[in-house]
């Protein structure tokens, strides 16, 4: 699909909708690709997962739940993994991130295997779940990552060692106050200072006191804070020294657990494909639940679709208390032409086929009852106005350039027309559309075309559909609402019937009359279709 076939079936609005909940997922989503021709056996199990997914997502929403919950708070280990291939030492929150990778993907696994058998993951539940231990030396197995002495026996040691030394860097400080506040009536605040007012008969004193020092002035008080004790800082220093001798440890134990986990890259890298594998096929069933979505199926010659729907169409529709019409179309090799009146819904019909054959071939279930659909190479629309100014090109002359290079295409395709031919003069117009379906008629691909001019039925086989139109239409000739879009739409009858060659419905004029045109306009423009009036 090129960009303007994008904007006129609606596709990025609905590609917003379709959200991973993990960094994998959300870099998959970008890099997604159609399922092309050669490809329908990877397609349908493709297509077949989500279906299982879905049913589960249905079966059991406290399943459904766990999966979210886990899905969300899976990080991406992408990063670490660089890390170990390069041969750098991770630091302890990538090894936090490699752990939570794995508790959550543990779990995913798990659940995912117990319910559907047969989800194409290349690594078992168990693998992760002797990786994730790799990280847990210490049981129970959990998703926070801590530095156990079951690793090296010396992290004890030297840990009790660093919290020996910070006590006596407590003690020291604390003497230091308690000596201080011996001698003076203060107390340290929260920040550890003494705030003394500059009246007090201390405050001379404290300036000339060695044990402290002050550290700003205003003129109302002082603030003063201890001054470092030759004990205070000996113990600060074998505090140091301690925390050396176990950061020197601890890369140690980093260091082993890079060459513990080097070996395992090759699943690590499995793991990262199949969470975001995972994550994406549950974003589409997600947003497939939405609207109800079903499994299209694989069909050689013809697109066949019942009951679809545009659920952007369909929501802007339920907003204004009104329903959408579903689409039912078979749509042969060749043309396929759809007649009927203004306002009847014919392009709706072209953007929800384009919609649904575009989801089909991205690996969605579509917005409909059933589909059956070939796999393409492309799919071009030409729908409404694609005019380029900075081209200089017309209405016209853009949906010309459009079909030209469609019918330049070697390889199967769809093509989505919208009353080609509408943007000259109708006697041209006419002819060429004509000529054009005649010429597309006999071309490998499939073309659905939407036309008012009947020269486009003549002479050339093309499938025909005919909306059915204004119900009882002697009955709006002479109406006077003022709600005409409310009369239009309990008139109109948006449903898609084979046409079997009876005259095409004249709606425009009444149309015209429930949009407020004129009567005596109306009363000569019959008159010159040769009705009367």
């Amino acid at each position: 699909m090129d960009n303007l076939t994008r904007q006129a079936i609606r596709w990025e609005a609905l590609w917003l909708r379709f959200q991973p909940r993990t960094p994998m997922g959300q870099r998959a989503k970008r890099s997604l690709s159609p399922f092309m021709p050669g490809e329908e056996t990877e397609w349908q199990a493709c297509l077949v997962e989500q279906e299982h997914l879905l049913e589960a997502f249905r079966r059991d929403p406290e399943w459904m739940s766990r999966m979210e919950i886990h899905l969300s708070k899976t990080p991406d280990p992408t990063q670490t993994v660089r890390m170990l291939e390069s041969g750098e030492i991770p630091k302890a929150s990538d090894w936090f991130r490699i752990k939570s990778f794995l508790w959550h993907g543990w779990h995913l696994c798990s659940m995912v295997r117990n319910e559907i058998p047969g989800f194409r993951l290349k690594r078992e539940a168990s693998e992760w779940k002797r990786v994730l231990s790799l990280l847990n030396p210490d049981p129970p197995l959990s998703p926070n990552f801590f530095l156990s002495s079951a690793y090296d026996s010396r992290l004890k040691e030297r840990r009790e060692q660093v919290e020996k030394e910070n006590r006596w860097v407590r003690k020291a400080e604390e003497q230091a106050v308690l000596d201080v506040e011996r001698d003076f009536p203060i107390q340290q605040n929260g920040d550890g200072e003494w705030v003394v007012d500059r009246r007090s008969p201390h405050f001379l004193d404290m300036k000339n006191d060695s044990r402290v020092q002050l550290v700003r002035e205003t003129p109302f008080d002082g603030v003063f804070c201890p001054v470092e004790t030759e004990v205070l800082k000996a113990a600060r220093m074998r505090r140091e020294e301690a925390n050396t001798d176990l950061e020197a440890v601890e890369h140690d134990v980093f260091q082993q657990l890079a060459e513990t986990f080097r070996p395992y890259i090759p699943f690590l890298r499995d793991a990262i494909l199949d969470l975001a594998t995972l994550d994406v096929q549950w974003a589409r069933v997600k947003m497939a639940e939405s609207y109800n979505g079903t499994r299209p199926k694989w069909e050689a010659e013809s697109y066949r679709i019942q009951g679809g729907i545009h659920p952007l169409v369909a929501e802007s529709l339920k907003e204004k208390e009104r329903t959408f019409t579903p689409v039912d179309i078979n749509i042969h090799r060749g043309v396929t032409v759809i007649i009927g009146p203004n306002m009847g819904g014919k392009t709706v019909v072209l953007t929800t086929v384009g919609l649904v054959v575009a989801l089909g071939q991205f690996g969605f279930l579509v917005p409909a009852r059933s589909c059956s659909m070939p796999l393409v190479s492309w799919m071009t629309a030409a729908i409404g106005d694609a005019q380029n100014i900075r081209e200089g090109l017309s209405t016209f002359g853009a949906e010309v350039r459009r079909i030209v290079e469609a019918i330049k295409r070697d390889s199967t395709g769809l093509l989505l027309l919208d009353e080609p031919g509408r943007g000259t003069n109708p006697v041209e117009g006419a002819a060429l559309s004509a000529a054009m379906t005649n010429d597309l008629a006999k071309r490998p691909f499939w073309t659905l075309q939407v036309t008012h001019f009947r020269e486009v039925l003549q002479g050339t086989e093309v499938t025909v559909y005919r909306v059915a139109g204004l119900e009882g239409i002697d009955r709006f000739q002479d109406r006077e609402d003022e709600d005409w879009e409310k009369a239009l739409e309990q008139a109109m009858d948006y449903r898609l019937l084979p046409w079997s060659g009876e005259s095409i419905p004249q709606d425009a004029l009444v149309i015209a009359r429930l949009l407020g045109l004129p009567s005596s306009i109306l009363q000569d423009a019959w008159k010159r279709i040769g009705n009367g009036g």
